[in-house]
């Protein structure tokens, strides 16, 4: 089963497995990752599920949607490399990302 590492504001890794077609927001759940509010449960409407991805993952991970990056203006600090996790659909390709949980929420 495919895994990743997520880093919780407190930079403790912890190791996820998810099928694909999961989100990085089901992932970490399941996983207990610690940080990641999303108050409004997956559905791209509050930024409160903000990560930062791995930059040796550009071009491999989909690009943000228009919604997305919309929804991440309202992000604390977001970077070139943040993203939310409940828009993050998980395949086989992303075995061994590394995500970092933004350290404020809101």
């Amino acid at each position: 089963m495919p895994s990743i590492t997520f880093i919780d504001p407190t930079e403790t890794e912890v190791t996820a497995s998810f099928e694909p077609g999961d989100t990085l927001l089901k992932a970490a759940y399941f996983a207990r990752v610690e940080g990641i509010l999303a108050e409004c449960g997956g559905g791209c409407s509050c930024a409160t599920c903000h990560v930062h991805l791995d930059s040796a993952w550009d071009g491999i991970v989909e690009p943000p949607s228009l919604q997305e990056s919309d929804m991440l203006a309202f992000a604390v600090e977001p970077t070139p490399h943040s993203r939310l996790a409940c828009q993050v659909e998980l395949t086989d390709a992303h075995d061994g990302l590394t995500v970092t949980v933004a350290k404020r929420q809101y």
